[in-house]
């Protein structure tokens, strides 16, 4: 038998928000509804004008911490919410996403004493309704993000060593982290389930722009061969995006 609930880490769940009124509440429920019960949930809102605030403060009383207030981005809002969290754990969701029923139960009942982090599997959302299962692939995280960050559960103490995310960075900021989370030697686990849902209108559309800064991540953590492989993957990469790929959940699925 699995180790009960009762006894397992005490895990904080963190949602970033900004204008997303049509989205959040989803986002929420998912959260609040997990068949975990040693969750703290803290909501970072970027200073929201469309509503967003209004469907948050119906569940401010079931949030460990929430704040409202104008941020650097989304690095930024993910370091307030690791600097208020309490948790052994911390999994990042934010509001264009959501956790399936017993995706921390699934997560903590998978990682042992070894572990550091644990990633799992996404499905993709179009806009059309259509759904794609996508692999995390640890073993590819030198060519670019193929670790899905919703998904993932990261040890508090990891991030506390590692000094949380880069704010100068707008879209590339969690493959500096998970570069990062490698190049110190911590143990990343995948494990193969369906752990969280991503709408693609939620993914970043500057193709360019988020090739740009992966290129400049990699240029930070790789040297000779390992950065030469990286960018000539990553360049016939963004070939492919440009002419080849027409529906966005063909190309995020692949």
């Amino acid at each position: 038998m699995g180790r009960e609930i009762y006894l397992s880490p005490k895990v904080t769940i963190v949602t970033i928000a900004y204008n997303a009124v049509a989205t959040i509440e989803v986002t929420i429920l998912s959260v609040l509804r997990q068949t975990y019960n040693n969750l703290e949930y803290i909501v970072i809102d970027g200073g929201s004008t469309d509503g967003t605030q209004k469907i948050i403060e119906k569940y401010r009383g079931k949030l460990a911490q929430y704040i409202s207030e104008p941020d650097n981005g989304i690095a930024d809002g993910f370091n307030k919410g690791i600097a208020m969290a309490t948790g052994s754990w911390i999994g990042m969701i934010n509001a264009d996403d959501w956790y399936t029923p017993n995706a921390v139960e699934i997560m903590m009942r998978a990682v042992t004493g070894y572990d550091d982090v644990c990633c799992g599997n996404i499905m993709l959302v179009g806009a059309n309704g259509v759904e794609r299962a996508k692999k995390s692939k640890v073993s590819w995280l030198n060519f670019g993000m193929y670790i899905m960050h919703p998904t993932c559960f990261i040890k508090t103490e990891v991030y506390r060593q590692l000094g949380g995310y880069d704010t100068g960075l707008k879209i590339a900021m969690d493959f500096d982290m998970f570069l990062r989370i490698k190049r110190n030697g911590f143990k990343i686990k995948h494990v193969d389930e369906v752990i969280a849902y991503m709408r693609l209108d939620g993914i970043s559309n500057d193709t360019v722009k988020m090739h740009n800064e992966e290129l400049s991540v990699m240029r930070r953590h790789l040297n000779g061969l390992s950065y030469l492989s990286s960018y000539l993957f990553n360049y016939l990469n963004r070939l492919r995006w440009r002419f080849f790929y027409k529906d966005p959940l063909r190309t995020m699925a692949n």
